[in-house]
């Protein structure tokens, strides 16, 4: 019975071999499942981080785009200090002649952002010029006492600017990087003596597109195409006829050539053709080896080819840009992009070849706390470890009941064995008649009916044991005294004592005491 069953270090091996399968599962699980979060955590880190990039790269252009796009509206012929309009009536309604009214360029004393050092023109042979750097012959013509009109942009910072451009920018250079950039000709004029006095209206609209929402998962060509689409809906036509040797005249000695008596007045009834080219920022490396921000367009005038721009200030810029996305990206940095084509288009600005570096970025950088996922998890090794306990002392009790009733087994099978032994050998005494005295037969009957007796109550204890697993025992209480109980205990255990060679000795030193109790259970 005893092999029949298994021992407590059995069962404390099957226990740990299922407590081991079970924890082995549930961490399995567990890591399966704190990875795919760990994914999802980091996809919604990198996709929250590519939204703040476009977040941040539309605040740039949006910050950048309406200013250039009002650049690239502004007719060509802003750029000479001095020109001719198209057309000029009197009041009485009759034209001028063509070239016998000037205008100053709007540049002269227009609001430029701190970042607008220069506008310059130049073409191939190297004719570089400024509406804001007069030479001296047309300085005195347009001194402001004289034309009573400030002129503010007229600074010697400007004009450093201007000398610095021609002596380390070669115009073949500056050309040769606009061509390089991708411009297209494709924005087409007819002009008189300068043939655009188009409005800026556009710009107007050009902030508004520029204010518009970011655009949403689309990829940098989108964007360049986008802002190229702005830049061109800037732009008007006005069809004018003229001379095209004026055009030409408009756009050289920064307009002093009109003030000279002998330069020939346009007469009209003949086009041309001034295709413009969107303006577009570039970095061009100079001769001494430093690279400047420009945006510069092409002006095509039949086989002539003129460049206009500007040059930015890229501290300027810079200090100006980082403000603008220091709450989105405080360690941000604004890099270069020298190459026409840029390396990570993604983080590249279309107003500007500038490249958004938003600095080390961790997507598990922020703890997750306590996600559904984990509490989840945390519930279910609770319930585990609560289960696995629960099986572990409920297999120790049944172990230990079960060696209990094997212990309870084998004290009963004793106990029954030593009246049986003894009825049998006094039994088989009496029934062969070698107890002939009387005296003695009474002693032999007198035993047989004490261990009867004890087999009586060995046989009621078993029974009551049955019954005490199953339900409440049911008590049969009675008054009585101490002394009547150690009276009948006496009585019980005196004759075996005596039998074993032993006297059974009961003192009683605490006197007559009231008990209420079952006695037989008490003897039991």
């Amino acid at each position: 019975m005893k092999h029949g069953f298994p021992s407590k270090t059995t069962g404390l091996a099957g226990f740990l071999v299922i407590t081991a399968l079970v924890a082995g599962g549930l961490g399995w699980v567990s890591t399966a499942a704190l990875n795919l979060e760990r994914e999802q955590l980091q996809a919604r880190a990198e996709n929250d981080q590519d939204q703040k990039l476009r977040l941040a790269l539309w605040k740039l252009d949006s910050r950048i785009a309406p200013i250039l796009a009002r650049e690239d509206s502004r007719p060509y012929s802003h750029y000479p200090a001095v020109f001719a309009p198209s057309l000029a009536l009197r009041n009485n309604g009759a034209p001028y002649p063509p070239g016998t009214v000037l205008e100053l360029s709007p540049l002269l004393n227009a609001d430029l952002p701190d970042w607008i050092l220069l506008h310059f023109q130049t073409d191939e042979e190297a004719n570089w010029s400024s509406p804001e750097v007069l030479p001296p012959a047309l300085a005195r013509r347009l001194e402001p006492d004289r034309i009573k009109t400030p002129l503010k942009n007229l600074t010697p910072r400007r004009k450093e600017v201007l000398a610095d451009l021609a002596r380390l920018c070669p115009p073949p250079t500056l050309l040769a990087s606009v061509q390089q950039r991708g411009l297209q000709l494709n924005q087409a004029e007819i002009a008189l003596v300068p043939a655009h006095g188009a409005p800026e209206r556009p710009t107007q609209q050009n902030a508004m597109n520029a204010n518009q929402s970011p655009f949403q998962g689309q990829d940098y060509q989108s964007r360049l195409e986008q802002q190229s689409k702005v830049m061109n809906e800037s732009k008007l036509a006005n069809p004018v006829a003229d001379d095209p040797a004026l055009v030409l005249g408009n756009l050289q000695s920064n307009g002093l050539n009109w003030f000279s008596p002998n330069q020939v007045r346009p007469t009209r009834g003949e086009q041309v053709a001034v295709n413009l080219s969107p303006m577009v920022p570039l970095w061009l490396r100079t001769t001494d080896g430093q690279e400047w921000l420009l945006a510069a367009r092409l002006v095509q005038i039949g086989s002539q080819q003129v460049c206009q721009g500007m040059v930015l200030d890229w501290p300027r810029l810079l200090t100006l840009l980082g403000d603008e996305i220091h709450s989105l990206f405080p360690e941000a940095r604004l890099e270069p992009v020298l190459d026409r084509v840029p390396p990570r288009p993604e983080r590249t600005m279309t107003a500007l070849p500038v490249e958004l570096n938003p600095g080390p970025f961790d997507p598990l950088a922020t703890p997750p706390g306590w996600t559904p996922l984990r509490v989840g998890l945390a519930c279910a090794w609770a319930a585990a470890l609560v289960a696995l306990l629960a099986v572990g002392l409920g297999g120790w009790s049944l172990l230990s009941l079960s060696e209990r009733r094997i212990r309870f087994v084998s004290a009963v099978t004793h106990e029954l064995r030593t009246p049986l032994t003894t009825l049998r050998l006094y039994l088989d005494m009496l029934a062969t008649g070698m107890v002939r005295e009387e005296q003695q037969r009474a002693e032999y009957l007198h035993t047989l009916n004490a261990e009867a007796d004890r087999l009586h109550r060995l046989i009621a204890n078993v029974l009551h044991f049955s019954r005490l697993e199953k339900q409440r025992p049911h008590l049969q209480q009675a008054a009585f005294s101490l002394e009547q109980l150690l009276d009948q205990i006496r009585s019980t255990w005196e004759g075996r004592c005596q039998d074993a060679g032993k006297e059974l000795v009961v003192e009683n030193r605490v006197g007559e005491v009231g008990l209420r109790t079952d006695l037989e259970l008490v003897q039991q």
